[in-house]
């Protein structure tokens, strides 16, 4: 079905995709204009379709249940109706958290930076008609503290002026006593705690150029770790101060970019320009990021609690810092159980909020191996069930992309419409029924259920109890919101002024 936010799959850009993703009411169109008051007597299940009367029998509201999908035999009965309206979707506000690591800077398989190709897709997304509605506000991670060192051999370094960033991080690695080893993995931070059998040196690693490393024991001889085919000594492998990168949650609930409505240009330019002005550094303290992510989505939702919001995570690095698997204890939660809780949390709140993920990655890497599981957990702890994790080495990252939203199905956001405004007087919520006509024409009422954990049969819900608050939006549950994707010509409208036709 469609509406006026159709999904259109046909973009081969990042971004667009993300919009039918993401987007709104996908399969969904509301119907040309809408229905008048019906008469005394028009035929059940007309209610709105003409205004006019019709023949037939005729009585009050409809009371009877209803089976909660779309095959469910019932329609509102038009007598009662007193105004229907097409679908509306309620307005959906994403904030990008975009990963601005130094690996950014890798080079895709079309010679391109993965950044380059991110951004590039990004820009057309802000600029297409298609994202017309769409709230957006931009954050990248990390944030770095003001003009700390890029490199640091010692803590001294890390201390400029009344700015500390210290102490310097290093790389080490276990190696014997007396000996060197050119394999430098795992890392370590003491011979005590990391390297078995107490009976290694937790030894600094050096570079030997076109990514071979070396690391000595503190008695092996002089130059033992030479470049490969040399006599040339190794370099040392630089530092990084460990406070560099900013941890605090609270950071990230501002966006660099704040949100703005597409698709004016002067809000679209920012954007860009944005993207345009930013260079990536740094490591990945994803569990921080989405922390403040899902912090400012939370206030999003409290200044427009009509709106849907949701994060989208565009990521190339599993969460961590300089030193791989030992990330800084600052930056929690680093593992992924942790940063699943609290999208977990998020997700399943009384009004939900979606995080999407997208990974970029080498699968030949080390986290590229580990990236489908561990973007997964994310994705399904967000409630968007599955990560799109694309390729780097290929030719064309956003093609990619596209190809892999292409087959992801729309979740919550797509099928949440706004409660349309009494012609006369509030809205009723006990007389309220969603209304689909399936493009044969066939008109059905959706039984509404008591809420989420309720829609085992299908139906819709209220993202507030009317006993306990104002609801602002229809939810159909989610098997109700497939039936209606399926049809490509079906039409869903919000029918006022009859009993509400309950699931059961």
């Amino acid at each position: 079905m469609k509406n006026h936010w159709s999904v259109f799959f046909g973009s081969p850009t990042l971004v667009l995709i993300a919009a039918a993703t993401f987007g709104c009411s996908a399969g969904v169109k509301s119907p040309t204009g809408s229905g008048g008051t019906s008469g005394a007597g028009a035929s059940a299940g007309s209610a709105g379709s003409t205004g006019s009367a019709g023949s037939g029998n005729s009585g009050g509201g409809s009371t009877g249940n209803s089976s909660g999908g779309v095959d469910a035999n019932i329609s509102a009965d038009a007598a009662c109706a007193t105004s229907s309206a097409g679908a509306e979707p309620v307005p959906l506000d994403l904030y990008f958290l975009m990963d601005s690591s130094k690996s950014m800077l890798d080079a895709t398989g079309a010679g391109t930076t993965k950044w380059a190709a991110v951004s590039s897709a990004l820009d057309t997304f802000f600029n297409d008609s298609g994202s017309a509605g769409l709230g957006v506000a931009l954050k990248y991670f990390p944030d770095e503290q003001p003009a700390p060192p890029a490199t640091c051999t010692m803590d001294a370094q890390c201390t400029i002026g009344a700015n500390s960033y210290g102490p310097c991080d290093r790389r080490q690695t276990c190696v014997a006593a007396g000996g060197s080893t050119t394999q430098v993995s795992p890392l370590c931070l003491t011979a005590a705690t990391d390297c078995s059998g107490g009976t290694l040196d937790c030894a600094l690693i050096q570079d030997c150029g076109n990514n071979n490393y070396c690391a000595a024991g503190p008695s092996a001889p002089a130059n033992v770790c030479t470049k490969p085919g040399t006599s040339t000594a190794c370099a040392t492998f630089p530092g990084y101060c460990h406070l560099r990168d900013i941890c605090a949650s609270s950071d990230y609930a501002t966006p660099n970019v704040p949100i703005e409505t597409l698709p004016d240009n002067a809000n679209a330019n920012a954007l860009a320009n944005s993207l345009t002005a930013h260079t990536p550094d740094g490591y990945t303290p994803t569990g921080p990021a989405l922390t403040g992510a899902v912090s400012w989505a939370r206030q999003q939702l409290t200044n427009n609690p009509d709106h849907k919001v949701a994060i989208v995570l565009v990521t190339d690095g599993l969460p961590g810092g300089f030193i791989p698997g030992f990330p800084p204890a600052e930056c929690a939660p680093s593992d992924i159980p942790g940063i699943s809780t609290i999208l977990s949390g998020a997700a399943t709140g009384t009004t939900p909020i979606l995080t999407f993920v997208v990974g970029i990655f080498n699968p030949a890497s080390a986290e590229g191996q580990l990236a489908p599981s561990n973007l997964m957990s994310l994705a399904t702890a967000g409630g968007t069930g599955s990560a799109v994790v694309i390729d780097v080495t290929q030719n064309n990252v956003t093609q990619q992309l596209h190809d892999a939203l292409k087959q992801a199905q729309t979740k919550a956001i797509a099928c949440s419409y706004k409660i349309p405004a009494a012609t006369h007087g509030t809205v009723d919520y006990g007389k309220v029924n969603v209304q689909f006509t399936s493009g044969a024409g066939a008109v059905t009422t959706i039984g509404q259920t008591t809420g989420k954990g309720a829609c085992s049969a299908g139906g819709w819900y209220y993202d507030i109890d009317p006993a306990v608050g104002t609801p602002t939006q229809i939810i159909a549950c989610d098997s109700t919101c497939s039936q209606f994707q399926t049809d490509t010509s079906g039409s869903v409208e919000i029918v006022l002024g009859c009993m509400t036709i309950k699931v059961g």
